[in-house]
C-alpha cells in the first residue's frame, strides 16, 4: 500500500466506525421491543374478536373469525411445502389460502366461510390434516 492508500484506508475505517453504530441506533429505535410488555398484550387482547368456530389437533389449532382464519402451528412440520387450501362440500381442495412454514401463528384473510380447510404438502402430494366447519 502506498502512503496515500494507507491514509484513505484509515479515514474510511474511522468513518465506518462512527457511521455503523449510528445507523444501528436509528434502525432499532422505533422497534416495539423496548416498550412495556403489558401494553402490547392489552393491545393484542383488545383487537381479537370471538371466533366463529375453532378446532384443534396435535399439529395445529385453528380458529375461524369474521374475515380471517387463524392457524396456530404447534411445531414445525416435516413437510417443507405445506399449503392451506379451502375445502368444498365433496372434501376436495379448491382455493389456496396460504402457506405454513415454521411453528407460529398465521392469519389468512378469507372472503367467505369455507366448508373446511386442508393442509396439504404439494411436493410429496400428501394430506397432512383436514378440518371440516
Amino acid at each position: 500500500m502506498t502512503s496515500g492508500q494507507r491514509k484513505a484506508h484509515q479515514y474510511i475505517w474511522l468513518l465506518l466506525a462512527i457511521a455503523i453504530p449510528l445507523v444501528m441506533i436509528f434502525a432499532v429505535k422505533d422497534l416495539a421491543v423496548f416498550s412495556s410488555k403489558d401494553t402490547l398484550e392489552s393491545t393484542l387482547a383488545g383487537s381479537k374478536k370471538a371466533s366463529l368456530k375453532s378446532f384443534e389437533n396435535d399439529i395445529v389449532k385453528t380458529a375461524v373469525f369474521e374475515g380471517y382464519i387463524e392457524i396456530i402451528l404447534k411445531a414445525t412440520l416435516k413437510n417443507a411445502s405445506s399449503v392451506v387450501y379451502e375445502m368444498d362440500e365433496k372434501g376436495s381442495k379448491t382455493r389456496v389460502i396460504g402457506q405454513l412454514t415454521t411453528a407460529g401463528i398465521y392469519e389468512f384473510n378469507i372472503n367467505n366461510l369455507p366448508k373446511g380447510i386442508i393442509i396439504y404438502d404439494d411436493l410429496k402430494k400428501v394430506e397432512i390434516t383436514k378440518f371440516l366447519f
